[in-house]
């Protein structure tokens, strides 16, 4: 029954969360993708031509993500006793979280995913969030070539992890092709 009710208590913060990101997007113009490469491409340090307004944005964002974090029990830096153990929505209060990662390590697979999602980022101009506007929106050219693409990455990038995984629990079976 309360299970019900926290489901229904979940669309209208995501709206809001979703529209004020959205917002940003635009007002930060980073739907745009010459302003990615503008920041992107560091030879216009050289030339003057270099765009840091993207930098301007990520450290926007790293600052209302350093103050919320403030909120959420056993993350914050600082202490404070009004910290939240759950998402202001749900009732009763739950003992965590959802969503909040936990792991500290970096690791490889850390690594070369943020190397891969670095490179497809760069390459097709967008990341996910500016991306998922443009395709709303109607883009063609988001909505023909950068989510096929998308998806297709997510596809071959779950085989991969299911292939690692599968030959770490039974390395045997890669030893009995050999």
């Amino acid at each position: 029954e309360e299970e019900q009710k926290n489901k229904k208590r979940k669309p209208p913060p995501a709206i809001f969360s979703a529209s004020f990101f959205s917002l940003g997007l635009v007002i930060s113009k980073m739907t745009i993708s010459s302003k990615i490469y503008g920041f992107l491409n560091v030879k216009g340090l050289g030339d003057g031509t270099w765009d840091p307004t993207l930098a301007c944005v990520m450290g926007g964002g790293l600052v209302v993500s350093f103050i919320s974090y403030q909120w959420v029990k056993s993350f914050a830096m600082f202490k404070n006793t009004n910290a939240l153990e759950c998402p202001l929505t749900q009732k009763p209060p739950i003992d965590h979280f959802n969503n909040v990662p936990t792991n500290k390590t970096i690791d490889n697979k850390l690594i070369i995913g943020e190397a891969i999602f670095g490179l497809g980022w760069g390459m097709a101009g967008l990341c996910p969030g500016p991306a998922m506007f443009l395709a709303c929106a109607g883009y063609p050219n988001v909505l023909l070539r950068w989510w096929p693409s998308f998806f297709v990455g997510s596809f071959l990038a779950e085989k991969l992890k299911f292939f690692v995984v599968r030959m770490r629990v039974h390395p045997q079976v890669q030893s009995k092709k050999e």
